[in-house]
């Protein structure tokens, strides 16, 4: 009787210890303090990708590893050793901050609505090297412009009017009465094959600033065959320096709403419409007119027909001085009876203008006004070197001579 008893409490202990053990490898333990980020369903903590890797326990699928889309609610920081795949719409929310390293590559799905967007609160920190840039570009075979949508930032910045905006590309809030607000650094960033249609069959600029304010840093980017514009500045008072756009089925660069930060060495080349475009929408007309704005050192190079510069505002107040341009049908494009009377009031003043090599049938400007003096010409280096790349270009841009 007792042998037969101890039989089956050895069976039952055997039984106990094997279950304990299969149930260890079919859920593991998750380490106390990592239970709610290891099982929220988004990508946060040092996940590799949702509820997975980092310090979550168990293995992720090989095929899933370096996937971008969704919301982001807490800090990432991505691995240059990963080539990350952006798989559709991917949002840093309020308060996360996304931190890409030198060297991290993000490639886009084509045709699936991909783009990144920061919304206000958020941050985005690119931290590029001269031989190390971020690449965000197409994952296709062959990429071509429009594969993705591209970069859209928003800030708390003031903005032309009292109200906060909406993005036009997007519809996320951006603007508020923060100067000093900052949606992170970003230095040495590639854009290329950017510019899709959005639903509202709005091309995607390849970067994009909502009110985005002067404490961000915007140093080192370049945008390369995008479908749509290369740059724009919708209000806000971030600063940008170091700009390349080439190669792109918009303008080079937009301000737009009155802008009011400072640029400094923009290289523009191959461009379909204006090299610098500068507008504002008239159905918000100008309630609080931003004071003025400052670009200097800027190289355009073969603009489209819409001219090295296209002025259509109704208020603000805009200088820009040293200005190189080459290969121009038009110079100045003067757009409609109120960007007329800005000029007239002495509301657009350009500085150290020269004209290189311009087209057979050039025109300076089809400004008709009285105001003869809103620009004067001088030998400039624009951007550094004329038409030809600047020096502080090398290394980390492609595409130009």
């Amino acid at each position: 009787m007792k042998t037969s008893l101890t039989k089956i409490a050895i069976f039952i202990s055997l039984q106990f210890f094997i279950s304990l053990s299969c149930s260890s490898e079919e859920a593991p333990e998750i380490p106390e303090g990592l239970g709610f980020s290891c099982s929220d369903g988004i990508l946060n903590g040092n996940e590799v990708i949702v509820d997975c890797g980092g310090d979550c326990p168990g293995f992720c699928p090989l095929e899933s590893i370096g996937i971008l889309e969704g919301e982001l609610v807490s800090d990432l920081q991505l691995d240059p050793a990963i080539e990350y795949r952006l798989r559709g719409a991917y949002l840093v929310r309020d308060r996360a901050s996304l931190s890409i390293p030198a060297g991290t590559v993000i490639k886009a799905d084509p045709g699936v609505g991909a783009y990144i967007a920061v919304a206000q609160g958020g941050t985005l920190n690119a931290f590029g090297q001269p031989e190390n840039p971020v690449i965000l570009t197409s994952g296709a075979e062959n990429p071509a412009p429009g594969d993705w949508g591209g970069l859209v930032i928003h800030g708390k910045a003031p903005i032309n009017t009292s109200d906060l905006g909406r993005s036009d590309i997007l519809d996320i809030f951006y603007g508020g009465n923060e100067l000093e607000d900052t949606s992170g650094v970003i230095n040495y960033l590639r854009v290329e094959y950017a510019g899709a249609e959005s639903d509202n069959e709005q091309n995607f600029d390849a970067v994009a600033f909502y009110g985005v304010g002067s404490f961000t840093t915007v140093t080192r980017l370049q945008t390369y065959k995008s479908l749509g514009n290369g740059f724009r500045f919708v209000g806000g008072n971030v600063n940008a320096s170091w700009l390349v756009a080439n190669e792109l089925g918009g303008n080079g660069v937009e301000l737009n709403n009155d802008w009011s930060g400072n640029g400094d060495s923009w290289f523009i080349s191959g461009i379909t419409k204006a090299g610098i475009k500068i507008t504002s929408d008239s159905e918000i007309g100008i309630e609080n007119p931003i004071e003025t704005d400052t670009i200097v050192n800027v190289s355009i190079i073969s603009p489209g027909n819409e001219g090295g510069l296209s002025f259509a505002v109704e208020g603000g107040n805009y200088y820009s001085a040293d200005i190189f341009m080459s290969q121009l049908n038009l110079g100045f494009n003067i757009v409609g009876e109120k960007a007329m009377e800005q000029v007239d009031m002495g509301n657009l003043q350009l500085d150290s203008v020269q004209f290189d090599s311009p087209a057979m049938n050039f025109t300076t400007t089809n400004y008709t006004g009285s105001n003869t003096f809103f620009f004067n010409e001088a030998t400039t280096m624009g951007a550094g070197n004329g038409a030809l790349k600047p020096e502080w270009a090398l290394g980390w841009t492609i595409g130009i001579d």
